[in-house]
């Protein structure tokens, strides 16, 4: 049945200007860290006067899939990086609030791949999944001409460059943590800290056996979170809830990732649990 809402035409629009700005500002690793080393990469947003909107926060990740040596693929090379494959080159990614551990996802690339799966319709491919390095194979061989999903990531990467191998990619934070996905509130005056702990690149390579060895360097790892300056109306109504220092319901659900090494023989046991973490349960 239509609502009856349609006949309302001399009804007042609403008019929200309860936000003044909103903007996303950049922040990189501080230190002078190498990108491509397995090792820790931190970044930082240190604690300030300022309001964020971590749920919108998103990553960029930019650089280069080689050969091992350093030299450019060739068009004909099968060779590609993995669906999801920006995740797969960090074994774990974590986020803490003013030093305080608000989710840690080991193996970031099977857990976001595995809940992608289920999460993301088949023609989020065909949108902007491929900003984010999104495009499901549709066969287990890199083979372009029977692997739809391949033949894409291959084209975007090694042939539409004008630098083979060259890739800029925007991962958004809720495709990461739970806690950004389920948590769409402001965060006012805490340092937030995201770590990403660096591996090898094997997984994040898919190619056939006769390619040549490859490798992934990244030149630039970036967080771009959202800046938010409430109206004055607004933003006198949170700094006396700020002062009452009123207690905030924070609900979300953490990610975890279990893992285990299946042995030769057919039956084994696998005593599954659940962590506890600072979250409030859905």
């Amino acid at each position: 049945m239509m609502s009856l809402e349609i006949l309302s035409f001399t009804e007042e629009p609403i008019i929200d200007e309860s936000i003044q700005e909103y903007e996303h500002h950049e922040y990189e690793p501080q230190a002078r860290t190498n990108l491509n080393s397995a090792g820790e990469i931190t970044l930082n947003i240190e604690l300030q006067d300022l309001f964020t909107h971590p749920c919108e926060s998103y990553l960029v990740f930019e650089g280069r899939l080689t050969k091992a040596d350093g030299t450019a693929y060739a068009n004909a090379d099968s060779v590609a990086l993995t669906n999801n494959g920006i995740m797969y080159l960090f074994s774990n990614l974590s986020y803490r609030l003013s030093n305080q551990e608000i989710e840690s996802v080991h193996h970031p690339g099977q857990a976001t791949t595995m809940l992608g799966l289920l999460k993301y319709p088949d023609d989020f491919a065909r949108a902007q999944g491929l900003n984010q390095l999104w495009r499901k194979d549709t066969a287990v061989a890199a083979v372009a001409a029977d692997n739809a999903g391949f033949s894409a990531r291959h084209k975007y990467i090694i042939q539409l460059p004008k630098v083979k191998g060259t890739f800029s990619f925007r991962v958004p934070s809720k495709h990461i943590f739970g806690f950004c996905e389920d948590y769409g509130k402001i965060v006012y005056g805490l340092k937030h800290q995201l770590t990403l702990v660096r591996k090898s690149d094997d997984d994040a390579i898919f190619k056939t056996a006769a390619v040549a060895a490859g490798k992934v360097s990244l030149n630039k790892i970036s967080w771009f979170m959202p800046h938010v300056l409430p109206a004055d109306a607004e933003k006198f109504s949170l700094y006396k809830n700020i002062e009452s220092k009123v207690s905030l319901p924070v609900a979300y659900r953490t990610r975890q990732y279990d893992m285990i090494t299946v042995p030769e023989s057919t039956l084994f046991s696998w005593r599954l649990g659940v962590k506890r973490a600072p979250e409030k349960a859905r």
